[in-house]
């Protein structure tokens, strides 16, 4: 399967403390499924960062994810392929999760969690660390790191929660909370992604961080996330001292089977002109906003919502969506349509409209077989990719329209 050429669409993933009560549950796998990580092999490779943990407070807990896809990436010839994808519904993961009793209600955490394709064992690499911008990268370079997924340690309590160090960004709650599909098979939400502009790692996850998170108040939650980007000094050569900082906030409240969510982000780009191209010492600013709306009536759930991300030079882009599922016996059909637009700074606007169909059936707590099917149809400026849960088909051409189809499984440890 192609993969798009920011192959970092794969952000969005649940987190095991906040599973949704329907086929997409335990996203991450949660508590009651992590198994202690009591391996004498494990925790001698882990014990650098664990050796003060008990083996009864510390967790491992996986995803693995795989279907054979049949694509089409809409080039005049040779356009089909089929092969084994990794990932189509989830991200196929590994991490680890721990929790210190410190007393009074408060606790010290921590949370360790790396991706990797299935069908190589390769681990991933994910596009968009803003620490080492560069002229040429304007989405940062790539996040080979262990622990490139996820990385923090911070403390819980009655305030809420405090982190420090590399995870999602209140934009990625907001989406994953209104999206029926929770992020999963083809035609999910995360096609906002490809029009962030930097592609999908500083739209859905921040590196050198500090997160908040607020305790639930009678349904609503706060998240605020303040990023200190490349921490660079600036000087000649040098990005700007506030190149690819970010801050984000979000509120989501929940009321029986009704979500409502919106999200704020800036992120300061950093200003590169000339040949080769070289930092100006300025900077940008891209604004993102989200808005959504979710609401389960019995078996069926059905969603709407909005994105707009002002880009510098008025080359906005935006998203609109409608989505809608049903529970049929013991599995579940999904459904999405979005209309994706990216304004041009001259010349006609680039348009996609993406259309995704799926259907999930638990085999048991953990393992489930899904079919997914994606279209994305682009105008005649558009090359929109036709996201996954952890992957893309990139078009062949400009104006290409894409197809995909995918059987697989996939199983929570």
């Amino acid at each position: 399967m192609e993969r798009q050429p920011f192959s970092d669409a794969r952000i969005f993933e649940k987190s095991g403390s906040e599973v949704e009560n329907n086929s997409y549950s335990n996203y991450l796998g949660d508590t009651n499924m992590m198994k202690p990580v009591l391996a004498l092999a494990v925790l001698a490779t882990f014990a650098p960062f664990c050796h003060a943990q008990s083996a009864s407070n510390v967790s491992m807990y996986g995803v693995v994810d795989a279907g054979v896809a049949f694509t089409d990436n809409g080039a005049a010839a040779r356009s089909n392929s089929v092969g084994l994808s990794s990932g189509v519904m989830t991200a196929s993961l590994i991490g680890f999760r721990g929790v210190d009793d410190l007393g009074n209600g408060l606790k010290a955490k921590f949370q360790l969690e790396a991706g990797f394709d299935l069908d190589t064992g390769a681990m991933k690499t994910y596009a968009g660390n803003p620490s080492t911008a560069t002229p040429t990268a304007t989405g940062g370079a790539a996040v080979n790191g262990l622990f490139n997924r996820r990385s923090y340690v911070g403390l819980e309590g009655g305030f809420g929660s405090v982190t420090l160090g590399r995870d999602y960004t209140p934009n990625y709650y907001v989406v994953r909370d209104t999206d029926v599909m929770a992020l999963g098979l083809y035609g999910n939400l995360q096609q906002t992604v490809a029009l962030s502009g930097t592609g999908s790692e500083r739209f859905g996850r921040a590196s050198n961080a500090v997160f908040y998170e607020s305790p639930d108040l009678d349904g609503f939650k706060a998240r605020v996330m303040v990023s200190f980007g490349s921490e660079s000094a600036g000087g000649a050569g040098m990005p700007p001292s506030d190149a690819n900082r970010m801050w984000g906030a979000s509120g989501i409240y929940t009321m029986g089977g009704l979500v409502l969510a919106g999200a704020y982000q800036e992120l300061k780009l950093p200003l590169v002109a000339g040949t080769p191209a070289a930092f100006t010492g300025g900077s940008s600013t891209r604004k993102d906003h989200v808005i959504g709306a979710k609401y389960t009536f019995g078996a069926y759930t059905l969603s709407a919502g909005y994105f707009l991300a002002k880009q510098p030079n008025n080359a906005d882009s935006s998203d609109a969506w409608l989505g809608a599922s049903a529970k049929i016996g013991t599995g579940t059909v999904y459904a999405n349509l979005q209309r994706m637009k990216q304004e041009a700074v001259a010349g006609a606007a680039a348009t996609g409209n993406v259309f995704g169909l799926g259907y999930v059936h638990p085999m048991s707590r953990r393992t489930s077989l899904y079919a997914s099917y994606g279209q994305l149809n682009n105008s005649a400026t558009a090359a929109f990719p036709l996201i996954s849960g952890d992957g893309a088909v990139a078009p062949g051409a400009l104006s290409a329209d894409i197809k995909a189809l995918a059987v697989g499984i996939r199983h929570f440890f």
